[in-house]
């Protein structure tokens, strides 16, 4: 029979019939006796019982206190952990670094993975997948698994992906479900931020892609059999790392692209390559020698000079596995399982020991710590038997999270941070209950009618009451009023959006729910900072952030009672305008203009077209150039010319202009020269056999068009036109053209060459052929 357990919920109410809190959670812990596999959400002390939600996969946003979670929307933020020990599946706020969801599934095992979509959670077990359900908050039943290995799991909007290295199986999980298994390993996986999956085949060397609506994964590009090498992302964009020849080459849907060598660096073929930049750079780990390399991409992706790269040496060890946050590096050392974390340029940020298992863990046979990047671009490392986490931020810092308090079970009451932060973090207290000020003093009745907290504070009062000795006499049972509402941490912001800029991104959202204090200040964080701003404030403008890069933003209020939860935006992805293009000049022909250019800083763009804008009237072209002809010889014009680009979140940007005055028919005209050029080797009609003197003719064209093709035809005076239909060649930026062209062996005639273009005919010198 299968498992179908349904996950429960613990609303924000509480019974006005309790007269104390002790009470309400005792009748909570025997309400769920019975109901020990469903979903528990776990109140503390501090919230005095006022917590409610559902479990689990994603980050809730809720906006005030009670509010139904059914069909509400779900930010992919966050991470889910399987306590093996405790056989239970728990939820980490990354923002708040709290634990604040869990349900128990017992069933699945040590060695257990779990992954999340934006409605959807699984259980990852060996050989059995278990779905969680969002919208009817129900565990469904196990479903058989591609393969039992433990797969490497990734996340992405509306989709998760589980990869069955050794036996070539790929798993998509979601609304859109897809299993194949391609037969051979497989080597290191990538899924964009738009839910494509990039896969590398290991026995044929083919490079795959699975877009998120696709049914099956098509292969579209080979990687040179015998290389080694692994496939990475640079800002959202897929690369693949050649090892054996130390080469980066880009990669799409039409295959290999544009390729950049970094043949200089020192690279074993069995070097580990994160699978996300850092801030432009592929990480790439020598493991041999304890070497981290990280290499510059502005070649490969915007085709800009990329910067000498970064080579450090770490300290000894034995790392196995390396994640990028976007703006640092962090690493698992093996030989004390410890978590060591990186800046953007190498440097070390903090060393730390990841917490062993306890004396009562349940593990798996070849368990070790994950690292794991997640959705919010954060990076959870589990430890084995998933009793801990430790949650990188961007800058490098590492706050610690106890997943479910020992003891936590036996002791509803117990309250204890869960979060144990790095050295630079104090750790949040428990958070008292609000007493009365000194210059309000409390009724006698009010004294009467008032629940005892949880945690009384130490105060001293005149109550002859309270000083009495216990007896066994009863007391008088008074009816309660409603009890005092406590404050507690708040609720979590709504409509939490991001807009990308030029270097910069605009942060909005709602109000979150005081919670019985008042806010005093929200909290916006990212990938390599955060910002607190004012309680009444509804939006930040975050600046100086990278043209290209994709960013997650999180929101959370605080009030005096500590931080609530944090709810996230839409990953987007930065990119202002274009530059003005560079280096706008003219060639000035009768009744023509040539204008030319170079490609500016398309700030993270991918150039579309250029406009060109004379007098009202608009052309375009995706050259770096364009002849403007029908103009009046003698008249002066002037021309803007502008890039259009279209940024990585789809947006399509009208750049800066660039303008310049011409004069049609002002400029000089272009001329041809020829000689005689090097010696060819051919045998052919132009040299026919039999004949001598065959060589090249020497071309030297100047003032012509800058960047633009033209016509060359060479000519004989016996033999005619030599190399029928001459040759289209094209003129350098300044309009000029060198080159050995039109082999020939006419000796003793005469060679002359012509040129038809932009600005009309041109005819060259005339040489006599020597026989030589």
């Amino acid at each position: 029979m299968g498992i179908k357990k349904s996950i429960a919920l613990l609303g924000a109410r509480r019974t006005a019939e309790a007269g104390d809190r002790g009470a309400a959670v005792g009748k909570e812990s025997s309400d769920r006796g019975g109901a020990a596999a469903g979903a528990v959400w776990r109140g503390r002390a501090a919230l005095a019982g006022v917590v409610a939600a559902c479990m689990v996969v994603t980050t809730i946003a809720v906006t005030g206190a009670g509010a139904n979670p059914v069909g509400m929307k779900f930010a992919q933020t966050g991470h889910l952990i399987y306590n093996s020990t405790l056989g239970t599946v728990f939820r980490i706020d990354g923002a708040t670094k709290n634990v604040d969801a869990q349900v128990k599934v017992p069933s699945a095992g040590p060695g257990t993975t779990v992954v999340q979509t934006d409605k959807s959670g699984f259980i990852l077990a060996q050989g059995r997948t278990i779905e969680f359900g969002k919208s009817d908050l129900q565990v469904a039943d196990p479903l058989p698994a591609p393969a039992t290995e433990r797969p490497v799991v990734m996340e992405a909007a509306g989709a998760a992906f589980a990869v069955y290295q050794r036996a070539g199986a790929v798993q998509r999980l979601g609304e859109n479900p897809a299993t194949e298994t391609l037969g051979g390993a497989l080597g290191q996986s990538v899924v964009t931020s738009t839910g494509t999956l990039w896969v590398h085949r290991l026995s044929t060397q083919e490079l795959c892609q699975l877009p998120l609506r696709a049914e099956r994964i098509a292969c579209v590009a080979k990687v040179t059999a015998g290389h080694t090498g692994a496939l990475a992302l640079v800002d959202d964009q897929p690369v693949f790392v050649d090892t054996t020849v130390r080469e980066l080459r880009a990669v799409n849907g039409d295959g290999l692209g544009r390729a950049m060598s970094f043949a200089q660096l020192d690279i074993p073929a069995d070097a580990i390559v994160a699978a996300h930049d850092v801030a432009g750079r592929i990480a790439i780990l020598d493991r041999s020698k304890n070497v981290l390399q990280l290499v510059d991409t502005s070649q490969v992706v915007s085709g800009r000079p990329s910067a000498e790269p970064v080579v450090k040496r770490l300290r000894p060890g034995k790392y196995e596995q390396i994640a990028s946050s976007g703006d640092g590096v962090a690493l698992i050392d093996a030989t004390d399982d410890s978590l060591v974390t990186l800046d953007r340029d190498g440097e070390p940020k903090t060393r730390q020991k990841i917490p062993p298992p306890s004396k009562d863990a349940k593990t798996a046979k070849d368990e070790r710590p994950s690292l794991f990047r997640g959705g919010d671009s954060r990076l959870y490392v589990d430890s084995k038997a998933g009793e801990h986490s430790m949650v990188v931020e961007g800058n490098g810092e590492v706050t610690e999270v106890e997943v479910a308090g020992r003891g936590d079970e036996k002791d509803e009451n117990k309250t204890t941070p869960s979060a144990k932060p790095s050295q630079s973090i104090k750790p949040s207290q428990p958070v008292k209950p609000s007493t009365p000020t000194k210059t309000v003093q409390p009724t006698e009745e009010e004294r009467r009618e008032t629940p005892t907290p949880a945690n009384p504070p130490k105060t001293k009062r005149s109550d002859p009451e309270r000083e009495k000795p216990e007896t066994n006499k009863p007391k008088p049972r008074n009816t309660p009023r409603k009890p005092a509402v406590q404050a507690g941490r708040p609720g979590a912001p709504g409509d939490v959006s991001a807009t990308p800029g030029d270097g910069s991104a605009l942060i909005k959202w709602t109000t979150a729910a005081p919670n019985g204090t008042p806010i005093t200040s929200y909290v916006v964080s990212w990938s390599g900072g955060s910002r607190t701003v004012e309680d009444s404030d509804r939006s930040l403008n975050v600046t100086g952030l990278t043209n290209g890069s994709s960013y997650v933003f999180t929101v959370l209020a605080e009030n005096r009672a500590g931080r609530g939860a944090g709810v996230s935006s839409a990953r987007i992805t930065l990119g202002g305008a274009a530059d003005a293009p560079v280096g706008l000049t003219t060639t000035d022909w009768p009744e023509e203009v040539m204008l030319s250019w170079r490609q500016p800083d398309l700030n993270g763009g991918r150039l579309l077209r250029y406009e060109v804008t004379q007098g009202g009237v608009n052309e375009s072209t995706t050259a770096a150039s364009y002849r403007w002809s029908g103009l009046s010889t003698g008249s002066q014009y002037t021309f803007q010319v502008r890039a259009v680009t279209r940024s990585a979140d789809g947006r399509v940007l009208v750049g800066s202009n660039a303008s310049i005055a011409a004069t049609p028919g002002s400029g000089a005209d272009g001329t041809i020269q020829i000689s005689h050029g090097r010696s060819g080797d051919y045998t052919d009609s132009n040299c026919p056999e039999g004949t001598s003197g065959c060589a090249f003719i020497l071309l030297n064209a100047r003032n012509l068009a800058p960047n633009t093709t033209y016509m060359f035809r060479a000519y004989a005076s016996e033999w005619g036109e030599l190399h029928d239909g001459g040759f289209e060649l094209e003129t350098d930026a300044d309009g000029n053209l060198t080159m050995h062209k039109f082999h020939n062996s006419a000796v003793g005639q005469q060679v002359w060459v012509t040129v038809d273009g932009p600005g009309g005919h041109f005819e060259s010198n005339r040489v006599l052929w020597p026989d030589e």
